[in-house]
């Protein structure tokens, strides 16, 4: 391709371009083909990564806050004026709808210009004292070099708000995005280089876990870890940390519910469940995966689900009028035809999709229909496991008192959604639910920026992002007594 594009690494504001290194592919989902070719780092890049940020670190924990927000000022103007070009990208890249591209750019904006308004309010406390002559006071403090690992189904914005969150409290970041998105964080970076921001203050480090997240996650200069990914991944960074007790964040996986009462609107549950269960074709942390219904409007339920999944077009996430793209890579395709087998295996009955294209338009992408299960079982591995693909399992309960059960005997608490026109039913769910989310008739997918995020269990280690909660990991609390 004429237009294909290079990205490289990006340490101490500079862009490697060694022509012996090694390289690898960014490959359309939708078609098959080579969007660009990536640099390949080692160890000794990150070495390299990591010096920098240790060095821009030194001075940029000296900026004021307020005037470390500028940066992110500048940054929400270009992204706008870069809008549609990083959105492409990511759809290219991963294959999720342009139009949720576009959103995730605008989601990136209004996070930029949120934690650049957090400049001007990173409170302390001043306390009184047992003595006449002395004040007593507490600020936040950064910690260093921030090590960001993000995931690729959302490219740029879960890098975003870690990024924002280490830039504004002022912390240094090293990032090493998921190599099926290496351009889009090339783009991203480069708003960041066009702000004018510090050099080595943002680097940027393409490649594999194997070689570059663990030597990054096992830098003793790095000092926070901030990760969105999957649970087994995020325990062995955990586990890798807590060897020199660095600091970490952890947005792991979910196994989401929409529980539906006997009293719901019908028709808003199974439009609320569609769209979170198939929006970026499943692969959210935050998807619906599982509908725990009340027996008595079941079937009512199903043929309205059914109805409105099997409406959604697939195909390529840059033609109008498709609604779910392509699944991001050959393995999370693999892995979800796996599962829709497993779970005819266990029993289960299929109502619609648990098909992949592989025909006419669909040859040579990884595209598999909206896929809607039934008559599943709790102990099912396919309402217990994490898919990340367009898999919908509903299982049947009696009442609300089972419906809870069901939904918290999973390892997972990052989002739950209940529709009910009861009060009783609603306050009861919020309270009891084991989940770091819960909404009230409305999908699983529609946090807010400004609200913190996060899950329970095996979803989270108790940090949040989003908001200004993030600055508990990426800052240090200080006590300062004066006497005078």
């Amino acid at each position: 391709m004429a237009d294909m594009l290079m990205a490289t690494n990006f340490i101490n504001g500079v862009w490697k371009s060694e022509s012996n290194a090694e390289s690898f592919t960014s490959i359309n989902p939708a078609t098959g083909e080579i969007v660009g070719t990536c640099t390949m780092s080692d160890g000794q890049d990150v070495a390299e990564a990591v010096q920098a940020a240790s060095e821009a670190y030194k001075t940029w924990k000296r900026v004021p806050a307020p005037l470390r927000a500028d940066y992110l000022w500048k940054a929400a103007d270009i992204l706008l004026q870069r809008k549609a070009q990083i959105a492409k990208m990511m759809t290219l890249e991963m294959g999720k709808v342009y139009a949720e591209s576009l959103g995730e750019v605008d989601a990136t904006i209004a996070s930029c210009k949120y934690m650049a308004g957090e400049g001007r309010r990173m409170f302390g406390e001043t306390i009184p004292t047992g003595s006449p002559d002395r004040m007593a006071m507490t600020v936040r403090e950064p910690l260093g070099v921030v090590a960001c690992i993000t995931p690729w189904n959302f490219p740029i914005a879960l890098a975003a708000y870690k990024i924002f969150a280490a830039l504004v409290t002022g912390n240094t970041i090293v990032w090493k995005p998921a190599s099926d998105v290496a351009l889009s964080a090339k783009l991203f970076t480069e708003v960041f280089e066009e702000a004018g921001l510090p050099s080595g203050v943002l680097n940027l480090i393409l490649g594999s876990g194997s070689k570059v997240g663990n030597a990054l996650a096992q830098h003793q200069d790095v000092k926070v870890i901030a990760f969105t990914g999957s649970t087994e991944v995020g325990i062995h960074l955990a586990e890798i940390g807590a060897r020199t007790l660095k600091r970490i964040s952890l947005e792991l996986g979910g196994k989401n519910a929409v529980i539906v009462m006997e009293d719901a609107d019908l028709d808003k549950a199974a439009a609320g469940i569609v769209k979170a269960a198939f929006t970026t074709t499943g692969q959210r942390c935050t998807a619906a995966s599982r509908v725990i219904v009340v027996e008595s409007v079941r079937e009512e339920l199903e043929q309205r689900i059914v109805e409105l999944t099997e409406k959604l077009r697939v195909g390529n996430g840059l033609e109008e009028g498709t609604e779910i793209g392509p699944l991001a890579n050959a393995a999370q395709l693999k892995t979800v035809a796996t599962y829709v087998e497993i779970a005819r295996q266990e029993g289960s009955r299929l109502l619609t999709g648990g098909v992949a294209l592989r025909e006419g338009a669909y040859q040579n992408g990884f595209y598999y229909t909206p896929t809607v299960i039934t008559d599943v079982k709790k102990d099912h591995r396919i309402a217990r496991e994490e898919i990340f693909g367009p898999v919908l399992a509903i299982i049947s309960v009696q009442d609300l008192e089972e419906a809870i059960e069901v939904n918290n005997d999973t390892e997972y608490g990052l989002s739950t959604s209940i529709y009910t026109n009861s009060l009783h039913y609603a306050n009861r769910a919020s309270r009891e639910l084991e989940s770091g989310l819960v909404y009230i008739n409305n999908g699983t997918s529609n946090a807010e920026t400004g609200m913190a995020f996060g899950g329970v269990k095996m979803s989270g280690n108790g940090h949040r992002e989003v908001s200004h909660h993030a600055f508990d990991c990426m800052t240090e609390w200080k006590t300062i007594y004066t006497n005078y």
